[in-house]
């Protein structure tokens, strides 16, 4: 095999896509996680070495990322802060996503390894509007959309760029949009609206009016895997397959599912005092509210980008919306997820004749 690349949060829903990514192309994944025996569950048709890292604490690093030529940082928090009853969870968003991978990269420094890969997120590059972004617009994305998760994007990226300059150890960060595809395990939160209208869950047939920025999580690995080999690669690619209308998205689902039905999309006047009463009955209850305030504010941005970076210095192309939903149901259906009989016989039905 070839060159060893460590993949920090490998047991995570990108990160298992990555390792694949990274046998793919030749090389020697290793995983670094807090559960490093969840490898096997992620990753049952793999054999690949799993390490203990935790990027909370700096000295499991050391080890974990020895003999390590290349390390991507892929761990962070970030369903937690969508569907927590919580909406405010700043403080621990900044530990884990800033804090968190500067003790990746000063690892990897430490470690000798020729270049780090970081995951940021398009949220960092809301514009006023949803007007047209690409890396080099500016990263105001907090003050768009100032929840947890946005602010502490905006402060990750910030931090990166700091340590790059500050060492000379190289970085690049990939910026997606909302990671969609197989081996989503679970599940993130657009994975978990999808699981909830598989099996016909009253929370799985709300939509928001609105559009949101989706991207095959296969193609997000790949972008990983061709930002650690680019001999001179930017700083940020922005990796966004396109920004999806909500009731686009839905007559989509309905298409590809085959089941019966596009689900409601609520107007924003409607849904943001809905998630209000949500999130105050989720709090008494200590359970995830169905619907947030975060997720409105993201959709009702439309934010539009323009990707043509990734596609001409990391070759990127976009496998069709359609054919990555497609794949994630038949990972749902073969996985044993769907627990609707009446749904799991027509999605068959439907994958069978597709």
């Amino acid at each position: 095999m070839g060159e060893i690349v460590a993949v920090v949060g490998g047991t995570g829903f990108l990160g298992a896509n990555l390792v694949v990514a990274l046998v793919e192309a030749g090389y020697t994944p290793i995983v670094v996680a807090r559960r490093p025996e969840r490898v096997s569950v992620v990753l049952p048709d793999l054999d690949v070495e799993a390490r203990y890292g935790d990027i909370t604490k700096p000295a499991s690093l050391r080890a974990a990322l020895e003999g390590c030529t290349y390390v991507h940082s892929v761990a962070a928090m970030m369903g937690d802060i969508f569907t927590s009853p919580n909406p405010n969870q700043r403080e621990a968003a900044m530990r884990v996503n800033v804090d968190g991978t500067v003790n990746v990269l000063r690892a990897a420094h430490a470690a000798g390894a020729k270049r780090a890969v970081v995951t940021s997120s398009c949220s960092t590059r809301y514009q006023p509007g949803g007007a047209l972004a690409n890396e080099d617009s500016p990263a105001i994305g907090d003050t768009i959309v100032p929840d947890a998760y946005v602010t502490s994007k905006v402060h990750e990226e910030k931090a990166v760029a700091d340590f790059s300059r500050e060492t000379g150890f190289e970085v690049v960060a990939i910026l997606p949009g909302g990671l969609v595809g197989p081996r989503d395990a679970s599940p993130t939160p657009l994975g978990t609206g999808i699981l909830a209208r598989l099996n016909g869950e009253p929370s799985g047939g709300i939509g928001l009016e609105g559009a949101f920025p989706v991207v095959d999580v296969r193609d997000t690995a790949r972008a990983h895997v061709a930002a650690m080999e680019i001999e001179d690669p930017n700083e940020t690619y922005l990796v966004v397959a396109q920004t999806i209308d909500a009731q686009e998205w839905s007559a989509l689902f309905g298409r590809v599912s085959g089941l019966p039905g596009e689900g409601r999309v609520i107007p924003t006047s409607i849904a943001m005092p809905m998630a209000y009463v949500f999130e105050a009955v989720a709090w008494l209850r200590r359970k995830p509210a169905p619907l947030n305030r975060n997720a409105i504010r993201h959709v009702v941005q439309r934010q539009q980008y323009d990707c043509t970076r990734a596609s001409t210095e990391l070759g990127i192309t976009y496998l069709p919306i359609e054919v990555t939903l497609r794949d994630t149901i038949r990972w749902y259906v073969g996985n044993g997820w769907i627990t609707n009989e009446e749904n799991l016989a027509i999605l068959r039905e439907t994958l069978a004749a597709s």
